[in-house]
Protein backbone atom coordinates (compact mmCIF):
# COMPACT_ATOMS: atom_id res chain seq x y z
CA UNK A 1 0.00 0.00 0.00
CA UNK A 2 1.44 3.38 -0.98
CA UNK A 3 2.29 5.99 1.63
CA UNK A 4 -0.40 8.50 0.65
CA UNK A 5 -3.13 5.83 0.92
CA UNK A 6 -1.93 4.90 4.42
CA UNK A 7 -1.88 8.58 5.40
CA UNK A 8 -5.44 8.95 4.09
CA UNK A 9 -6.59 6.10 6.32
CA UNK A 10 -4.82 7.62 9.31
CA UNK A 11 -6.49 10.95 8.59
CA UNK A 12 -9.92 9.33 8.38
CA UNK A 13 -9.67 7.58 11.73
CA UNK A 14 -7.59 10.21 13.47
CA UNK A 15 -4.88 7.83 14.43
CA UNK A 16 -1.17 8.57 14.58
CA UNK A 17 0.06 5.13 13.63
CA UNK A 18 1.92 3.77 10.64
CA UNK A 19 -0.34 0.73 10.79
CA UNK A 20 -3.52 2.82 10.40
CA UNK A 21 -5.48 0.82 13.01
CA UNK A 22 -9.09 1.96 13.24
CA UNK A 23 -10.51 3.72 16.25
CA UNK A 24 -12.69 1.46 18.37
CA UNK A 25 -16.44 1.66 17.81
CA UNK A 26 -18.19 1.41 21.19
CA UNK A 27 -21.22 -0.84 21.70
CA UNK A 28 -24.70 0.63 21.88
CA UNK A 29 -25.12 2.53 25.19
CA UNK A 30 -26.26 0.08 27.84
CA UNK A 31 -29.74 1.42 28.50
CA UNK A 32 -30.37 1.58 24.74
CA UNK A 33 -29.56 -2.09 24.26
CA UNK A 34 -32.72 -4.18 23.73
CA UNK A 35 -33.92 -5.63 27.02
CA UNK A 36 -31.08 -4.24 29.11
CA UNK A 37 -33.12 -1.94 31.37
CA UNK A 38 -35.58 -4.70 32.18
CA UNK A 39 -32.85 -7.25 32.85
CA UNK A 40 -30.83 -4.76 34.84
CA UNK A 41 -33.37 -3.56 37.37
CA UNK A 42 -36.31 -5.83 36.94
CA UNK A 43 -35.42 -9.40 37.86
CA UNK A 44 -34.06 -11.28 40.81
CA UNK A 45 -33.83 -14.99 41.45
CA UNK A 46 -32.09 -17.24 43.92
CA UNK A 47 -28.81 -18.84 42.91
CA UNK A 48 -27.45 -20.00 46.22
CA UNK A 49 -23.83 -20.19 45.13
CA UNK A 50 -23.61 -16.66 43.78
CA UNK A 51 -26.60 -14.77 45.21
CA UNK A 52 -27.52 -14.10 48.84
CA UNK A 53 -30.65 -15.49 50.48
CA UNK A 54 -33.74 -13.36 50.99
CA UNK A 55 -36.47 -13.73 53.58
CA UNK A 56 -40.06 -14.42 52.67
CA UNK A 57 -40.91 -10.78 53.43
CA UNK A 58 -38.09 -9.58 51.21
CA UNK A 59 -39.20 -11.91 48.42
CA UNK A 60 -42.70 -10.42 48.58
CA UNK A 61 -41.19 -6.93 48.41
CA UNK A 62 -39.12 -7.94 45.38
CA UNK A 63 -42.24 -9.24 43.68
CA UNK A 64 -43.96 -5.89 44.22
CA UNK A 65 -40.89 -4.09 42.90
CA UNK A 66 -40.94 -6.34 39.87
CA UNK A 67 -44.38 -5.02 38.98
CA UNK A 68 -43.23 -1.42 39.38
CA UNK A 69 -40.16 -2.16 37.26
CA UNK A 70 -42.31 -3.57 34.46
CA UNK A 71 -44.36 -0.35 34.53
CA UNK A 72 -41.17 1.79 34.55
CA UNK A 73 -42.19 3.26 37.91
CA UNK A 74 -38.62 3.33 39.15
CA UNK A 75 -39.06 6.20 41.61
CA UNK A 76 -41.98 4.46 43.28
CA UNK A 77 -39.88 1.31 43.49
CA UNK A 78 -37.01 3.24 45.03
CA UNK A 79 -39.27 4.88 47.63
CA UNK A 80 -40.78 1.54 48.68
CA UNK A 81 -37.37 -0.11 48.90
CA UNK A 82 -35.82 2.70 50.97
CA UNK A 83 -38.85 2.75 53.29
CA UNK A 84 -38.55 -1.00 53.83
CA UNK A 85 -34.81 -0.76 54.55
CA UNK A 86 -35.33 2.06 57.05
CA UNK A 87 -38.18 0.28 58.82
CA UNK A 88 -36.12 -2.91 59.02
CA UNK A 89 -32.84 -1.44 60.19
CA UNK A 90 -34.23 1.40 62.34
CA UNK A 91 -37.93 0.59 63.00
CA UNK A 92 -40.20 3.49 63.90
CA UNK A 93 -42.09 1.15 66.27
CA UNK A 94 -40.10 1.11 69.55
CA UNK A 95 -41.38 -2.40 70.28
CA UNK A 96 -39.62 -3.80 67.20
CA UNK A 97 -35.98 -4.85 67.21
CA UNK A 98 -33.67 -3.61 64.39
CA UNK A 99 -33.11 -6.28 61.77
CA UNK A 100 -30.67 -7.08 58.96
CA UNK A 101 -31.51 -6.75 55.29
CA UNK A 102 -30.28 -9.07 52.57
CA UNK A 103 -27.42 -7.85 50.36
CA UNK A 104 -29.89 -8.50 47.55
CA UNK A 105 -31.89 -5.40 48.54
CA UNK A 106 -28.72 -3.28 48.60
CA UNK A 107 -27.98 -4.61 45.11
CA UNK A 108 -31.45 -3.70 43.80
CA UNK A 109 -31.12 -0.23 45.33
CA UNK A 110 -27.81 0.16 43.47
CA UNK A 111 -29.60 -0.79 40.26
CA UNK A 112 -32.19 1.91 40.84
CA UNK A 113 -29.49 4.48 41.50
CA UNK A 114 -27.69 3.44 38.31
CA UNK A 115 -30.88 3.63 36.27
CA UNK A 116 -31.46 7.19 37.51
CA UNK A 117 -27.77 8.05 36.73
CA UNK A 118 -26.80 8.55 40.38
CA UNK A 119 -23.55 6.75 39.71
CA UNK A 120 -21.54 7.38 42.91
CA UNK A 121 -24.46 6.12 45.00
CA UNK A 122 -24.87 3.11 42.71
CA UNK A 123 -21.17 2.23 43.01
CA UNK A 124 -21.31 2.42 46.80
CA UNK A 125 -24.41 0.19 46.86
CA UNK A 126 -22.86 -2.46 44.60
CA UNK A 127 -19.64 -2.49 46.61
CA UNK A 128 -21.60 -2.76 49.87
CA UNK A 129 -23.58 -5.70 48.45
CA UNK A 130 -20.30 -7.39 47.51
CA UNK A 131 -18.81 -6.64 50.93
CA UNK A 132 -21.76 -8.38 52.56
CA UNK A 133 -21.74 -11.28 50.07
CA UNK A 134 -18.29 -11.60 48.38
CA UNK A 135 -19.52 -14.04 45.71
CA UNK A 136 -22.41 -11.84 44.59
CA UNK A 137 -22.09 -12.47 40.87
CA UNK A 138 -24.68 -10.03 39.60
CA UNK A 139 -23.29 -7.25 41.79
CA UNK A 140 -19.93 -7.73 40.06
CA UNK A 141 -21.70 -7.80 36.69
CA UNK A 142 -23.62 -4.59 37.24
CA UNK A 143 -20.58 -2.91 38.76
CA UNK A 144 -18.82 -3.73 35.49
CA UNK A 145 -21.66 -2.11 33.54
CA UNK A 146 -21.42 0.96 35.77
CA UNK A 147 -17.66 1.31 35.24
CA UNK A 148 -18.09 0.83 31.49
CA UNK A 149 -20.60 3.70 31.40
CA UNK A 150 -17.93 5.88 33.09
CA UNK A 151 -15.19 4.68 30.73
CA UNK A 152 -13.27 3.23 33.69
CA UNK A 153 -12.13 0.29 31.61
CA UNK A 154 -9.56 -1.20 34.01
CA UNK A 155 -12.15 -1.36 36.78
CA UNK A 156 -14.81 -2.66 34.38
CA UNK A 157 -12.51 -5.40 33.12
CA UNK A 158 -11.73 -6.58 36.66
CA UNK A 159 -15.45 -6.63 37.58
CA UNK A 160 -16.46 -8.59 34.47
CA UNK A 161 -13.59 -11.04 34.92
CA UNK A 162 -14.78 -11.74 38.47
CA UNK A 163 -18.35 -12.14 37.23
CA UNK A 164 -17.26 -14.67 34.60
CA UNK A 165 -15.11 -16.44 37.20
CA UNK A 166 -18.28 -16.85 39.28
CA UNK A 167 -20.07 -18.47 36.34
CA UNK A 168 -21.57 -15.59 34.31
CA UNK A 169 -21.93 -16.58 30.65
CA UNK A 170 -24.54 -14.20 29.23
CA UNK A 171 -24.00 -12.73 25.78
CA UNK A 172 -24.10 -9.18 27.14
CA UNK A 173 -21.39 -9.75 29.75
CA UNK A 174 -19.16 -11.67 27.32
CA UNK A 175 -19.64 -8.91 24.75
CA UNK A 176 -18.81 -6.14 27.20
CA UNK A 177 -15.82 -8.16 28.39
CA UNK A 178 -14.71 -8.28 24.74
CA UNK A 179 -15.11 -4.50 24.51
CA UNK A 180 -12.92 -4.03 27.61
CA UNK A 181 -10.23 -6.24 26.09
CA UNK A 182 -10.41 -4.30 22.83
CA UNK A 183 -10.05 -1.05 24.74
CA UNK A 184 -6.92 -2.52 26.34
CA UNK A 185 -5.59 -3.54 22.88
CA UNK A 186 -5.81 -7.24 23.76
CA UNK A 187 -7.36 -8.33 20.48
CA UNK A 188 -6.91 -12.09 20.99
CA UNK A 189 -8.83 -12.09 24.28
CA UNK A 190 -11.39 -9.73 22.76
CA UNK A 191 -11.95 -12.09 19.83
CA UNK A 192 -12.55 -15.03 22.16
CA UNK A 193 -15.01 -13.08 24.32
CA UNK A 194 -16.86 -11.67 21.31
CA UNK A 195 -17.11 -15.14 19.73
CA UNK A 196 -18.82 -16.48 22.84
CA UNK A 197 -21.23 -13.53 22.85
CA UNK A 198 -21.87 -14.06 19.13
CA UNK A 199 -22.56 -17.77 19.61
CA UNK A 200 -25.09 -17.05 22.35
CA UNK A 201 -26.75 -14.13 20.54
CA UNK A 202 -25.85 -14.25 16.83
CA UNK A 203 -28.34 -11.51 15.93
CA UNK A 204 -26.83 -8.81 18.16
CA UNK A 205 -25.07 -6.21 16.00
CA UNK A 206 -22.71 -5.08 18.77
CA UNK A 207 -21.07 -8.48 19.15
CA UNK A 208 -20.66 -8.99 15.41
CA UNK A 209 -19.16 -5.53 15.11
CA UNK A 210 -16.85 -6.15 18.06
CA UNK A 211 -15.70 -9.46 16.59
CA UNK A 212 -15.03 -7.81 13.22
CA UNK A 213 -12.95 -5.11 14.89
CA UNK A 214 -10.99 -7.68 16.91
CA UNK A 215 -10.21 -9.58 13.71
CA UNK A 216 -9.14 -6.39 11.98
CA UNK A 217 -6.85 -5.47 14.87
CA UNK A 218 -5.11 -8.85 14.48
CA UNK A 219 -4.64 -8.33 10.72
CA UNK A 220 -7.10 -11.14 9.96
CA UNK A 221 -8.31 -9.05 7.06
CA UNK A 222 -10.23 -11.68 5.06
CA UNK A 223 -12.28 -12.80 8.09
CA UNK A 224 -12.88 -9.18 9.11
CA UNK A 225 -14.00 -8.21 5.60
CA UNK A 226 -16.44 -11.13 5.56
CA UNK A 227 -17.91 -10.13 8.93
CA UNK A 228 -18.24 -6.51 7.82
CA UNK A 229 -19.97 -7.74 4.67
CA UNK A 230 -22.70 -9.33 6.81
CA UNK A 231 -23.04 -6.17 8.86
CA UNK A 232 -23.31 -4.01 5.73
CA UNK A 233 -26.09 -6.22 4.38
CA UNK A 234 -28.00 -5.57 7.61
CA UNK A 235 -27.36 -1.81 7.55
CA UNK A 236 -26.08 -0.40 4.29
CA UNK A 237 -26.41 3.19 5.58
CA UNK A 238 -23.64 2.84 8.17
CA UNK A 239 -20.58 4.52 6.63
CA UNK A 240 -18.28 3.23 9.40
CA UNK A 241 -18.93 -0.34 8.28
CA UNK A 242 -18.11 0.49 4.66
CA UNK A 243 -14.91 2.27 5.68
CA UNK A 244 -13.67 -0.52 7.92
CA UNK A 245 -14.27 -3.10 5.24
CA UNK A 246 -12.47 -0.79 2.81
CA UNK A 247 -9.45 -0.64 5.10
CA UNK A 248 -9.41 -4.47 5.20
CA UNK A 249 -9.51 -4.58 1.39
CA UNK A 250 -6.64 -2.09 1.17
CA UNK A 251 -4.57 -4.11 3.64
CA UNK A 252 -5.04 -7.11 1.33
CA UNK A 253 -4.24 -4.86 -1.66
CA UNK A 254 -7.67 -5.57 -3.12
CA UNK A 255 -7.83 -2.11 -4.63
CA UNK A 256 -10.73 -2.85 -6.97
CA UNK A 257 -12.90 -3.97 -4.04
CA UNK A 258 -11.88 -0.85 -2.08
CA UNK A 259 -12.84 1.34 -5.04
CA UNK A 260 -16.21 -0.40 -5.36
CA UNK A 261 -16.91 0.24 -1.67
CA UNK A 262 -16.02 3.91 -1.88
CA UNK A 263 -18.01 4.40 -5.09
CA UNK A 264 -20.97 2.68 -3.45
CA UNK A 265 -20.68 5.19 -0.61
CA UNK A 266 -20.81 7.99 -3.18
CA UNK A 267 -23.91 6.49 -4.72
CA UNK A 268 -25.57 6.09 -1.31
CA UNK A 269 -24.59 9.67 -0.39
CA UNK A 270 -22.47 8.37 2.51
CA UNK A 271 -19.12 9.64 1.23
CA UNK A 272 -17.51 12.59 2.96
CA UNK A 273 -14.45 14.66 2.15
CA UNK A 274 -11.96 12.26 3.74
CA UNK A 275 -13.33 9.11 2.13
CA UNK A 276 -13.32 10.81 -1.27
CA UNK A 277 -9.72 11.94 -0.79
CA UNK A 278 -8.89 8.30 -0.03
CA UNK A 279 -10.71 7.27 -3.22
CA UNK A 280 -8.71 9.82 -5.19
CA UNK A 281 -5.45 8.53 -3.74
CA UNK A 282 -6.36 4.97 -4.69
CA UNK A 283 -7.15 6.07 -8.23
CA UNK A 284 -3.72 7.73 -8.43
CA UNK A 285 -2.14 4.50 -7.20
CA UNK A 286 -4.04 2.66 -9.94
CA UNK A 287 -2.86 5.14 -12.62
CA UNK A 288 -6.31 6.72 -13.09
CA UNK A 289 -5.56 10.47 -12.75
CA UNK A 290 -8.83 11.65 -14.35
CA UNK A 291 -10.89 9.59 -11.91
CA UNK A 292 -8.67 10.81 -9.08
CA UNK A 293 -9.27 14.42 -10.09
CA UNK A 294 -13.03 13.77 -10.14
CA UNK A 295 -12.89 12.26 -6.63
CA UNK A 296 -10.80 15.14 -5.28
CA UNK A 297 -13.19 17.69 -6.83
CA UNK A 298 -16.15 15.86 -5.29
CA UNK A 299 -14.36 15.94 -1.94
CA UNK A 300 -14.08 19.73 -2.23
CA UNK A 301 -17.77 20.08 -3.04
CA UNK A 302 -18.83 17.97 -0.04
CA UNK A 303 -16.54 19.56 2.53
CA UNK A 304 -18.51 21.13 5.37
CA UNK A 305 -15.66 23.59 5.84
CA UNK A 306 -13.39 23.81 2.83
CA UNK A 307 -9.82 22.85 3.68
CA UNK A 308 -7.49 24.57 1.21
CA UNK A 309 -4.45 22.76 2.61
CA UNK A 310 -6.06 19.35 2.03
CA UNK A 311 -7.11 20.29 -1.50
CA UNK A 312 -3.58 21.52 -2.28
CA UNK A 313 -2.20 18.28 -0.88
CA UNK A 314 -4.37 16.40 -3.38
CA UNK A 315 -3.04 18.59 -6.21
CA UNK A 316 0.52 17.93 -5.03
CA UNK A 317 -0.08 14.15 -4.97
CA UNK A 318 -1.36 14.32 -8.55
CA UNK A 319 1.71 16.29 -9.59
CA UNK A 320 4.19 14.13 -7.68
CA UNK A 321 2.78 11.04 -9.36
CA UNK A 322 3.41 12.41 -12.84
CA UNK A 323 0.04 14.02 -13.57
CA UNK A 324 0.76 17.76 -13.82
CA UNK A 325 -2.15 18.39 -16.18
CA UNK A 326 -4.70 17.07 -13.68
CA UNK A 327 -2.86 18.84 -10.86
CA UNK A 328 -3.21 22.13 -12.74
CA UNK A 329 -6.93 21.52 -13.19
CA UNK A 330 -7.16 20.87 -9.46
CA UNK A 331 -5.63 24.29 -8.77
CA UNK A 332 -8.20 25.90 -11.07
CA UNK A 333 -10.99 24.22 -9.12
CA UNK A 334 -9.50 25.42 -5.83
CA UNK A 335 -9.33 29.00 -7.10
CA UNK A 336 -12.93 28.79 -8.30
CA UNK A 337 -14.04 27.36 -4.96
CA UNK A 338 -12.31 29.91 -2.74
CA UNK A 339 -12.24 32.98 -4.94
CA UNK A 340 -11.17 36.18 -3.19
CA UNK A 341 -11.64 34.69 0.29
CA UNK A 342 -8.28 32.93 0.21
CA UNK A 343 -5.90 33.86 3.02
CA UNK A 344 -2.41 35.10 2.21
CA UNK A 345 -0.92 31.87 3.60
CA UNK A 346 -3.19 29.71 1.43
CA UNK A 347 -2.45 31.91 -1.59
CA UNK A 348 1.28 31.44 -1.07
CA UNK A 349 0.85 27.67 -0.71
CA UNK A 350 -1.20 27.62 -3.93
CA UNK A 351 1.41 29.66 -5.83
CA UNK A 352 4.21 27.38 -4.65
CA UNK A 353 2.20 24.35 -5.75
CA UNK A 354 1.78 26.01 -9.14
CA UNK A 355 5.57 26.43 -9.28
CA UNK A 356 6.06 22.69 -8.75
CA UNK A 357 3.45 21.85 -11.38
CA UNK A 358 5.07 24.20 -13.91
CA UNK A 359 8.46 22.63 -13.13
CA UNK A 360 6.99 19.19 -13.75
CA UNK A 361 5.57 20.48 -17.04
CA UNK A 362 9.06 21.65 -18.11
CA UNK A 363 8.05 25.33 -18.07
CA UNK A 364 11.13 27.04 -16.56
CA UNK A 365 10.10 30.50 -17.78
CA UNK A 366 6.76 30.23 -15.98
CA UNK A 367 8.50 28.94 -12.86
CA UNK A 368 10.90 31.89 -12.93
CA UNK A 369 8.18 34.51 -13.43
CA UNK A 370 6.03 33.15 -10.60
CA UNK A 371 8.99 32.97 -8.21
CA UNK A 372 10.21 36.46 -9.12
CA UNK A 373 6.76 37.85 -8.29
CA UNK A 374 6.57 35.87 -5.03
CA UNK A 375 10.08 36.86 -3.97
CA UNK A 376 9.31 40.52 -4.54
CA UNK A 377 6.29 40.30 -2.22
CA UNK A 378 7.89 37.89 0.31
CA UNK A 379 11.69 38.36 0.18
CA UNK A 380 12.29 36.47 3.45
CA UNK A 381 9.98 33.48 2.85
CA UNK A 382 12.08 30.32 3.31
CA UNK A 383 9.81 28.29 0.99
CA UNK A 384 10.21 30.82 -1.82
CA UNK A 385 13.97 31.03 -1.28
CA UNK A 386 14.22 27.25 -1.49
CA UNK A 387 12.15 27.07 -4.67
CA UNK A 388 14.19 29.87 -6.23
CA UNK A 389 17.38 27.99 -5.35
CA UNK A 390 16.01 24.85 -7.03
CA UNK A 391 14.94 26.87 -10.07
CA UNK A 392 18.38 28.49 -10.52
CA UNK A 393 20.01 25.09 -10.00
CA UNK A 394 17.83 23.57 -12.75
CA UNK A 395 18.48 26.50 -15.08
CA UNK A 396 22.22 25.95 -14.67
CA UNK A 397 21.83 22.33 -15.76
CA UNK A 398 20.14 23.19 -19.06
CA UNK A 399 22.07 26.37 -19.87
CA UNK A 400 24.92 26.23 -22.40
CA UNK A 401 26.36 29.73 -21.99
CA UNK A 402 29.18 29.56 -19.42
CA UNK A 403 28.60 33.06 -18.08
CA UNK A 404 24.88 32.36 -17.55
CA UNK A 405 25.69 29.04 -15.94
CA UNK A 406 27.95 30.75 -13.40
CA UNK A 407 25.24 33.36 -12.75
CA UNK A 408 22.58 30.68 -12.16
CA UNK A 409 24.87 28.68 -9.87
CA UNK A 410 25.75 31.78 -7.88
CA UNK A 411 22.08 32.64 -7.37
CA UNK A 412 21.28 29.03 -6.47
CA UNK A 413 24.03 29.00 -3.81
CA UNK A 414 22.87 32.29 -2.34
CA UNK A 415 19.26 31.16 -2.04
CA UNK A 416 20.22 27.73 -0.70
CA UNK A 417 22.34 29.40 1.99
CA UNK A 418 19.49 31.72 2.95
CA UNK A 419 17.00 28.82 3.09
CA UNK A 420 19.36 26.87 5.36
CA UNK A 421 18.81 29.45 8.10
CA UNK A 422 15.16 28.38 8.55
CA UNK A 423 14.12 25.20 10.33
CA UNK A 424 11.38 24.23 7.87
CA UNK A 425 13.71 24.39 4.85
CA UNK A 426 17.08 23.54 6.42
CA UNK A 427 17.01 19.88 5.35
CA UNK A 428 16.25 20.29 1.61
CA UNK A 429 18.45 23.40 1.40
CA UNK A 430 21.50 21.62 2.84
CA UNK A 431 20.88 18.59 0.67
CA UNK A 432 20.34 20.67 -2.47
CA UNK A 433 23.45 22.79 -1.86
CA UNK A 434 25.54 19.71 -1.22
CA UNK A 435 24.32 18.02 -4.41
CA UNK A 436 25.09 21.18 -6.40
CA UNK A 437 28.70 21.04 -5.20
CA UNK A 438 28.97 17.31 -5.92
CA UNK A 439 27.89 17.89 -9.52
CA UNK A 440 30.82 20.32 -9.69
CA UNK A 441 33.13 17.51 -8.43
CA UNK A 442 33.63 19.19 -5.05
CA UNK A 443 32.71 16.31 -2.74
CA UNK A 444 35.05 17.48 0.05
CA UNK A 445 33.29 20.85 0.20
CA UNK A 446 29.85 19.22 -0.17
CA UNK A 447 30.27 16.67 2.62
CA UNK A 448 29.43 18.96 5.62
CA UNK A 449 26.13 19.98 3.98
CA UNK A 450 25.15 16.39 3.16
CA UNK A 451 26.01 15.31 6.71
CA UNK A 452 23.96 18.20 8.10
CA UNK A 453 20.97 17.08 6.02
CA UNK A 454 21.39 13.56 7.43
CA UNK A 455 21.29 14.86 11.01
CA UNK A 456 18.04 16.68 10.20
CA UNK A 457 16.32 13.74 8.53
CA UNK A 458 17.70 10.23 8.72
CA UNK A 459 16.68 7.84 5.95
CA UNK A 460 18.33 4.67 4.67
CA UNK A 461 18.79 6.10 1.19
CA UNK A 462 20.37 9.31 2.50
CA UNK A 463 22.71 7.35 4.78
CA UNK A 464 23.88 5.32 1.77
CA UNK A 465 24.29 8.48 -0.30
CA UNK A 466 26.26 10.14 2.50
CA UNK A 467 28.59 7.12 2.67
CA UNK A 468 29.30 7.45 -1.05
CA UNK A 469 29.97 11.17 -0.65
CA UNK A 470 32.40 10.46 2.23
CA UNK A 471 34.33 8.02 0.07
CA UNK A 472 34.46 10.55 -2.77
CA UNK A 473 35.56 13.26 -0.33
CA UNK A 474 38.32 10.97 0.99
CA UNK A 475 39.57 10.35 -2.54
CA UNK A 476 39.45 14.08 -3.29
CA UNK A 477 41.38 14.84 -0.11
CA UNK A 478 44.06 12.30 -1.01
CA UNK A 479 44.28 13.74 -4.53
CA UNK A 480 44.59 17.31 -3.27
CA UNK A 481 47.29 16.34 -0.75
CA UNK A 482 49.22 14.48 -3.47
CA UNK A 483 48.96 17.44 -5.85
CA UNK A 484 50.11 19.80 -3.09
CA UNK A 485 53.06 17.55 -2.37
CA UNK A 486 53.94 17.35 -6.04
CA UNK A 487 53.86 21.13 -6.36
CA UNK A 488 56.04 21.48 -3.31
CA UNK A 489 58.56 19.05 -4.74
CA UNK A 490 58.50 20.80 -8.11
CA UNK A 491 59.39 24.20 -6.61
CA UNK A 492 63.09 25.11 -7.03
CA UNK A 493 65.14 24.87 -3.82
CA UNK A 494 66.41 28.19 -2.51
Amino acid sequence: MTKHIILSLIGIWGIHSSQAKEALIAPTPLFQQPGFAKDFVGSYGILSEVEPDVTDTEQKLLSRLQVLFSESKFKDAENQLILYIKETTTPSDPDLQPGEISPALVFVLGNLYFQSERLPEAERAFKEAIRRFPKFRRAFTNLGFLYTSQNKMDDALAAFQKSVELGEKSARVMGMLGYCYMFKQNAVAAENAYRQAYLIDPNARDWKLGLAQALLMQDKYADAASMFDNLIKENSQDRNLWMRQTSAFLAMEKFDDAIINLEMMRMLDLADEKSLVLLGNIYIDQSQPRLALDAFADAMSRATQFDVAQALKSAKILNDNGNPKEAGEMLQKIRAKVGEKMTSADQLALDLTEVKIARNNNQPDLVGSILARLLQDNPASPEILLEMAKHCDECAKIETDEEKIRKHIGEAKTNYMLAMQHEQTAYPANLGYGQLLIRDNRALEALPFIEKALTLKKTDSLEQYTSRVRRAADREKVRLEREQAERANAEPQK
